[in-house]
């Protein structure tokens, strides 16, 4: 047998075992879990400002203070602040598929409410 069929045979057989996904179907694999580091423990402590350009003042476990902005993406670029209200500030997760169910849409936390 001629080198070249050896070589057919040897890159041949991998592409043929796998499995052939219907590229009209969304993968199987969807992240939906939520992120193992978090803002739900933090305490908001204080807003800032009117309407459209609140800061919302926060502390962490470790009593850190951090000066949050809309919009803002932290903790290692999975959480977005989404809201700042006058008495609540929102975070949302960033990059969770909207495939996945509502129970990935965030975390509120209010004034004065651990």
């Amino acid at each position: 047998m001629s080198k070249s069929y050896w070589l057919w045979l040897m890159f041949s057989i991998p592409v043929l075992a796998e499995p052939q996904r219907d590229p009209f179907q969304l993968p199987s694999a969807i992240s939906c879990v939520l992120p193992v580091i978090s803002p739900a423990d933090w305490q908001l402590k204080g807003t800032i400002g009117e309407a459209g350009s609140r800061h919302g003042w926060v502390v962490t476990p470790q009593g850190q203070w951090l000066k949050l902005l809309p919009q803002q993406i932290l903790l290692d670029s999975v959480w977005q602040v989404a809201h700042i209200q006058a008495r609540q500030l929102e975070f949302g997760v960033v990059g969770v598929e909207r495939a996945c169910p509502p129970t990935t849409s965030g975390i509120v936390l209010k004034l004065g409410k651990p």
